[in-house]
């Protein structure tokens, strides 16, 4: 049994795997790792290894790196990118730039399906990796995600300061108040960036690529999406067992 982590800015997702099953998931906080609080559940887990892609910085890869040793008795397997892994070659000459998450999220993607594709990891951030039909990362795109814009307008401004009010089923017309402006806003300003990247890739000689969105806004943006897209929310923790199999 493999404990597998995703560990974001703010929140992190794990997930058991048992064979190719997943026997329990389950989130974490961030803030509550870095004050040694594990969820309740690990006491019932046995994992044999636990592998884990951080982007919340060292201080929360050592509070893990302890917890799992005092817990578990084991050490943690933190993905790393490469130049090179599982069919695809990254963009970054200089690799330990590209964030994990987001290597991960692509190699689980070509690993699914190898044609050309946008990846959007929908979280604090936005980030929007494409990769050809060869399985080249071209590079990507990285912006604020919805709740991180929203947050600005609202400190930076004396008149725009909006409650979030983003639902599956909203409509994307024009606001005709300042809170439907803004909400709307924000969601046509992240699937305007998947047009452009989307375009980027496109052409009339070449299949349309592929589109994957995952983390915790992808529902949402899955639901407002006019591109034929597949929604994974647990792509980054698939990768896992591609670049620490």
């Amino acid at each position: 049994m493999i404990l597998e982590l995703d560990l974001g800015n703010t929140r992190g997702k794990w997930r058991l795997l048992d064979g190719d099953g997943v026997r329990a998931r389950g989130s974490i906080s961030i803030a509550a790792l870095k004050n040694d609080e594990l969820p309740d559940s690990w006491l019932e887990l046995r994992p044999q290894r636990v592998r884990a892609a951080n982007v919340a910085g060292a201080a929360v890869a050592d509070a893990l790196t302890a917890a799992v040793h005092r817990r578990f008795a084991l050490p943690v397997e933190f993905a790393r990118v490469a130049s090179q892994c599982a069919g695809v070659t990254c963009a970054y000459q200089n690799t330990e730039r590209l964030g994990v998450d987001r290597w991960l999220a692509v190699l689980a993607a070509h690993h699914k399906d190898p044609r050309a594709a946008l990846i959007v990891d929908c979280g604090s951030a936005v980030t929007l990796d494409l990769l050809d039909n060869g399985g080249c990362h071209l590079g990507g795109y990285i912006v604020p995600g919805l709740n991180l814009m929203r947050r600005a307008l609202y400190q930076d401004t004396d008149a725009v300061k909006v409650p979030p009010a983003f639902a599956p089923d909203m409509s994307l017309a024009p606001g005709r108040d300042t809170d439907e402006a803004v909400n709307r806003g924000l969601v046509v300003m992240v699937l305007g960036a998947i047009d452009r990247a989307m375009a980027e890739l496109g052409s009339p000689e070449v299949e349309l690529p592929q589109l994957w969105l995952t983390g915790g806004d992808g529902p949402l943006l899955s639901a407002l999406c006019q591109w034929p897209h597949q929604l994974v929310p647990e792509l980054v923790l698939d990768g896992l067992a591609l670049s620490n199999p």
